[in-house]
């Protein structure tokens, strides 16, 4: 795929977003590149663009938690007969969709445009900060002067291996660009790597992100919501679950854990964690800023698809997308763990019994009116919580289990969360399954649960999706196709493997 192709095609099809904010800027594009570089700030702002893109991405279709929560068990139905949710909720993935219907999320999810316009900026990054001259950057030493480029060369670094690290765990083989170049016409057009060299580039980046970046800076105002040496190497740890090299998955674990730079958000504020950059957080995209921030009301937000009155003023008997009612009862048995006292609210409304995540609930009115209401949470992807438990995993998933190690770690996180019940007496794919459980407790609609159980699935061998049987599991139906369209620009782009024949 051609790099500046996929940008464009971004812009003119799907649109971004028009808030203007230091984590918000415009990428810079083709025609500005020979009149900007000039300065610091100059690749400040272009760095920041790149997690700009990754929010557009992520927003694009509510394709965050679409991707990570909507396909797993946590949710059972769509309400309003929004037939497009309910396809990508039932694995419904092949289904015809005009090209035309660009605000159709079944296309949105099919294209991978987004991602790639921010490995673009990456891309663009590292060429044009590689040939700054050092002296534009601030330090009082010439060493001090590469290390505040090299700074921006890390964060270019990681987040092009997040982008890529995100497509391989979505599609799985994807084109693998890692060049930039001002003319468009002399880019070839590039067939799916393997997963596994792709996953290898990502592994090459992080390294290099973690050698040029530093730890987080609590007193930062740009803390969590910018790659640091922490948020690479929780990146690094879930590239290796990801992989089934669990050895090194709880290497990475370790260098975040012991860093002593995050520690978790206690009972009494935990709601806290939700609206960004709390003590726990190692990684988020910024939108909790107003400037940031998405129409809370409306049903292309997790917002709008998740919450009811009092917390949105939608006039909505239960959420749009229903929540696993038995799912729920079972993670949540214990009434006094703080993730359930105060992040599900049960709905009693006439026959309508149904659950409620209020997670996202960090709604505030404009112009002091509920006719128009902004959504003001960051989008968590790497905490302190996740780690800790992606270490458990990978101590009872490793060749040499340590299962002791394993539940001493979910353990002291459930007695931190107000559970006092302990977890003992399990081993093998009894304690994957309660790592799992563990994990689904605390990372509920975080877009975790979908690529939680496919590790899990791999590992056990017993299915854990509704709508795909363990031998479309074991074919690889839960990678995505690639919408058709794509096929246009790209005459070297072959379908997902599962889904040839099946894209209508």
């Amino acid at each position: 795929m051609k790099p500046k192709h996929i940008f464009w095609s971004l812009i003119l099809l799907l649109g971004a977003s028009s808030c203007k904010k230091f984590l918000d800027q415009d990428p810079y594009s083709q025609a500005t590149d020979e009149t900007t570089w000039k300065t610091e700030a100059d690749a400040n702002a272009s760095v920041a663009a790149c997690y700009s893109l990754i929010r557009s991405a992520f927003n694009a279709a509510i394709t965050y938690y679409t991707y990570g929560d909507l396909v797993s068990d946590e949710f059972t139905g769509i309400m309003g007969g929004d037939g497009a949710y309910n396809d990508v909720l039932n694995v419904n993935w092949g289904i015809s969709i005009p090209s035309a219907n660009t605000y159709d999320p079944r296309l949105k999810l099919r294209l991978y445009t987004n991602f790639y316009a921010a490995i673009t900026q990456s891309n663009r990054c590292l060429y044009f900060i590689n040939n700054m001259p050092v002296n534009v950057f601030a330090g009082n030493t010439q060493k001090d002067k590469e290390a505040t480029r090299n700074k921006y060369l890390g964060e270019a670094y990681f987040t092009r291996a997040f982008n890529y690290f995100y497509l391989a765990r979505v599609w799985g083989d994807v084109p693998l660009v890692t060049s930039y170049s001002a003319d468009a016409s002399t880019e070839p057009q590039v067939p799916r790597s393997t997963q596994q060299q792709v996953l290898q580039q990502a592994i090459a980046d992080v390294n290099k992100a973690i050698e040029y970046l530093n730890w987080k800076d609590n007193g930062f105002h740009d803390a969590a919501v910018r790659g640091d040496k922490g948020a690479a190497y929780a990146l690094l740890a879930h590239i290796y679950a990801w992989q089934g090299d669990y050895d090194n998955c709880n290497k990475a674990c370790d260098q975040v854990i012991g860093s002593g730079r995050y520690t978790l958000v206690p009972e009494s504020n935990y709601t806290d964690l939700f609206k960004g950059q709390s003590s726990e957080s190692i990684f988020e995209i910024s939108q909790n800023a107003l400037i940031e921030s998405v129409n809370a009301k409306e049903n292309y937000t997790i917002t709008g698809v998740t919450l009811t009155p009092p917390y949105l003023s939608n006039g909505a008997v239960q959420p749009l997308w229903q929540l696993n009612i038995g799912l729920v009862n079972y993670l949540y048995q214990d009434h006094d763990d703080v993730r359930f006292k105060k992040t599900m609210v049960l709905i009693n409304s006439g026959s309508v019994t149904a659950y409620e995540c209020i997670k996202w609930a960090n709604i505030q009115n404009v112009n002091n009116s509920t006719a128009y209401q902004i959504a003001l949470n960051n989008i968590l992807v790497f905490r302190l919580a996740d780690i800790a438990l992606l270490k458990a995993e990978a101590l009872a998933a490793k060749p040499a289990p340590d299962a002791a190690g394993a539940l001493a770690i979910v353990n002291q996180l459930r007695t931190m969360r107000g559970v006092t019940t302990p977890i003992t007496g399990v081993t093998g794919n009894d304690l994957l399954y309660a790592i799992a459980d563990e994990r689904g407790r605390e990372l509920f609609l975080e877009g975790h649960r979908t690529f939680d159980l496919i590790r899990l699935e791999r590992l056990t061998g017993e299915q854990q999706f509704p709508f795909i049987t363990h031998a479309d599991f074991t074919a690889g139906k839960y990678y995505w196709p690639v919408d058709p369209t794509l096929f246009l620009t790209n005459v070297n782009l072959k379908q997902t493997a599962f889904w040839v024949g099946k894209v209508k």
